[in-house]
């Protein structure tokens, strides 16, 4: 099974809480291990903001059924990435008491610091691109669209499609597909318990016509009904039907 955008992104934003928390809670454990009294402050006043914001954007729209527009996830992602930014810069100034078991945790929490910066900047720089890409291709509204809706406001196929014709595969959905020969089952009438024969299927026009005109009921039809699936943009596709009164 595919890995779908929303859960994607239920995942990178698990990622950013789960580091944004571990770093709230190692440096609530080390306020008194920094030289400056007032750092403990700034660390936990930052990431308080990022764990905010990233528990909004998860349980939005379960808590308030509202929609979470791209724009507004975009638009939160970019504000709140230079907060990021400067918490990582002020961590690496900082500094601790000379203790051994105080230093190890302390470049924990660094590094806990950098991973949730690295992939709040990832995340949005990545979706800005996949959206603008998405516009580019086939859809001037993806910024109202819900981001968590289903099916996904970016279909992978079809942006893969756009960014690299070359490499794509084409597009087999309407091309015929073979019939596999069948046996047709006849039911010979006159009689109540009537014995089943089986006949090959065979690609004789004049054997084809006789057994149409037969009286006889087949138990499966020799062709079958080509359905194409839909793909994910006329998935979102919708028909408005008016009725007057």
């Amino acid at each position: 099974m595919a890995l779908t955008f929303r859960a994607f992104r239920k995942i990178v934003l698990g990622i950013i809480l789960l580091a944004s928390s571990a770093s709230l809670g190692l440096s609530l454990y080390l306020r008194a291990s920094f030289t400056h009294p007032n750092s403990t402050y700034v660390l936990v006043g930052i990431l308080n903001i990022l764990i905010l914001a990233s528990i909004i954007s998860i349980s939005r729209k379960t808590l308030s059924r509202s929609a979470q527009p791209v724009a507004t996830e975009v638009l939160g992602l970019f504000t709140l990435l230079p907060f990021a930014m400067i918490l990582t810069l002020y961590a690496l100034t900082l500094s601790v008491i000379p203790d051994p078991t105080t230093l190890e945790i302390f470049a924990i929490l660094q590094i806990l610091i950098f991973i949730g910066t690295i992939t709040h900047g990832l995340y949005t720089i990545g979706l800005i691109f996949t959206a603008i890409f998405t516009v580019c291709a086939f859809d001037r509204d993806v910024w109202s669209r819900d981001i968590d809706s289903s099916p996904s406001p970016f279909p992978m196929t079809i942006l893969f499609r756009y960014i690299f014709p070359c490499l794509s595969r084409r597009d087999t959905a309407y091309s015929p597909t073979q019939v596999v020969p069948e046996n047709r089952t006849l039911c010979l009438p006159g009689s109540c318990n009537c014995s089943k024969t089986q006949i090959p299927h065979t690609s004789e026009p004049g054997l084809d016509q006789g057994l149409e005109a037969m009286p006889i009921m087949r138990g499966i039809s020799s062709t079958r009904s080509l359905v194409r699936v839909p793909n994910d943009v006329e998935r979102r596709s919708s028909i408005v039907i008016a009725f007057e009164v």
